[in-house]
């Protein structure tokens, strides 16, 4: 009996050996297989794979497009902004050391978002409701701005600002404003910010009282004439400036439009960027 089970286990033996020994002929020829394939067509495949891989490296830095606007004596820059737009607020922090670079050489002309329209795809009580929290009515016109009527106030109060004539208080007044308040508290926030800028806070409030409307209509005609639907929006000469927002980036597109460049444009205002697609449109 023990010698019927010696000679069951030798057959079983000799079988998985026969199976592995067959299992190794068979991975012998695969591995053959697929080494003759990568010498001959294989390499090729492994290059294009990591010429793709590289692929992506070289898209992350585009060309930027010189930006060549009309020269003049005196360039003169429009940029259409709404008060409380965080891009717009980066694009204004980003000319106003421009601004102290090159003062009275260049004509700056901040203009506003205002829309006519920016309910008219709602209906009934929807349209009701965005016309109360967006717009400021008169008779048959109609003014809104994207963030609410408290950042269209803001906007005409910049405005006024703006037209005391005097740029040093304006950059003052709206970089505070920026900085230190916010679209829900502005309408008492921006008293504090108009005196820090030595501005006559009754002559805004007056100004914004007795011209809204037509401040506002005004604002409304140059978004047309320039296209400008979105926050920001700068045009140096007349040419729309898509570029970088950095002060260095706005210094050079603006010295850029001058006949001759004054010695200021030789200051560097740090580091150039990447041409920025946000906005608030």
């Amino acid at each position: 009996m023990k010698k019927a089970n010696d000679i069951k286990d030798i057959k079983i033996t000799l079988n998985l050996n026969q199976i592995v020994i067959i299992l190794l002929v068979i991975a012998s020829f695969l591995l053959g297989s697929v080494w003759s394939k990568l010498r001959s067509g294989g390499g090729e495949s492994v290059k294009i794979s990591q010429e793709n891989q590289k692929t992506p490296t070289a898209a992350v830095q585009p060309t930027k497009p010189p930006f060549n606007p009309e020269k003049s004596n005196k360039p003169e820059v429009k940029f259409f902004v709404m008060s409380y737009c965080p891009y717009g607020n980066q694009a204004e922090a980003g000319m106003e050391p421009v601004y102290q670079l090159l003062k009275n050489k260049v004509d700056w002309q901040p203009r506003y978002v205002i829309y006519k329209d920016y309910c008219s795809r709602s209906t009934g009580s929807e349209k009701t409701t965005c016309e109360k929290n967006n717009c400021l009515k008169t008779g048959d016109e109609i003014y809104c701005s994207m963030h609410g009527v408290a950042e269209l106030n803001q906007d005409i109060r910049e405005i006024c600002a703006f037209n005391l004539g005097d740029l040093n208080k304006w950059w003052q007044f709206v970089s505070g404003t920026n900085k230190n308040c916010n679209v829900g508290n502005i309408e008492t926030c921006w008293t504090g910010e108009a005196k820090k800028a030595g501005l006559d806070t009754n002559k805004i409030t007056g100004c914004l009282n007795r011209e809204k409307f037509a401040l506002a209509k005004k604002e409304t005609a140059e978004m047309d004439k320039y296209q400008a639907f979105g926050s920001p929006a700068v045009f140096i000469n007349g040419a729309a400036y898509n570029g970088g927002r950095s002060p260095e980036d706005y210094k050079k597109a603006i010295c850029n439009a001058f006949e001759t460049q004054p010695e200021e444009c030789k200051t560097v205002l740090g580091q150039e960027t990447a041409a920025t697609a946000g906005g608030c449109n």
